[in-house]
């Protein structure tokens, strides 16, 4: 069963943990803007919702596959964590490491985003 695009949008933010605020602040409009979209009280421009598909990815890496998926009536699964800690206990030292590195990588990734969304909204940049 296919989906209306606010509802495949709140679902995929729900599933991968993706909040409001933090999504608002990247793309530089309200928390509230966000809220209405996801509740199907507003709607966005294109090149606005491109930007929110965008920024979520960047939040979540996979989100927006997973979004697109939902919107195109696949059947489709985020992994739970509960799955996510078992294969980490169950992990060998070079996998270990190599997690830490993914999550340092993500991490940076996010220090970025949220510096850059400061400088979108103190005006220091400019498209």
């Amino acid at each position: 069963m296919k989906q209306a695009v606010n509802e495949c949008f709140k679902k995929a933010m729900d599933s991968y943990g993706i909040q409001g605020k933090q999504l608002a602040e990247l793309v530089g409009v309200s928390p509230q803007h966000i809220s209405e979209f996801r509740t199907g009280k507003k709607w966005v421009s294109q090149e606005l919702f491109e930007s929110l598909l965008e920024a979520m990815d960047a939040i979540s890496p996979g989100s927006r596959a997973y979004f697109c998926a939902l919107l195109a009536g696949h059947s489709v699964s985020v992994r739970s964590n509960t799955n996510l800690i078992e294969a980490i206990e169950n992990s060998n030292d070079d996998d270990i490491e190599a997690i830490l590195s993914a999550i340092g990588r993500k991490w940076k990734r996010t220090q970025e985003c949220e510096k850059l969304a400061r400088l979108c909204q103190n005006g220091r940049i400019v498209r």
